[in-house]
Order: structure tokens, then sequence, then C-alpha cells
């Protein structure tokens, strides 16, 4: 039987993970570069976690047409 407090967790973190893809595709389309890591071990005892490594943005003010 599934426990009902971990299948609102699932359902939280999967909302979670939607609404993150959602503003790193928003950030992409504004030229923005988001590098992320995944941290920590497989256990029980440390779990995993996402730090954000790196955000910047390339700025092109002329570009050399061809």
């Amino acid at each position: 039987m599934k426990d009902p407090k971990v299948t609102e967790l699932v359902k939280q973190f999967d909302k979670d993970v939607k609404a993150l893809n959602k503003t790193w595709d928003a950030l992409q389309r504004n030229g923005v570069y988001v590098r992320l890591n995944v941290l920590g071990q497989s256990t029980y005892e440390a779990p995993k976690y996402i730090e954000v490594d790196q955000i910047t943005q390339h700025v092109e003010y002329m570009k050399e047409e061809k």
C-alpha cells in the first residue's frame, strides 16, 4: 500500500520540477545559461540536492553580417 504522505510529496515534487523547467525554459529563451549540479550521495543518510553553479547571459550588441 502506498503511503499517502509520500504520494503527496511526490505530487509536490513533480509540480516543483515542472515549475523549475518552465522558468528554466524562459531563461534559455532570453539567452541565459544555467548550470545545475546534482550533489550528495544516493543514500538516505546523505540525500541528493540541486545546487545552482552558474547563471550567465551572453549579450551581443553588434553582429557582423557575412
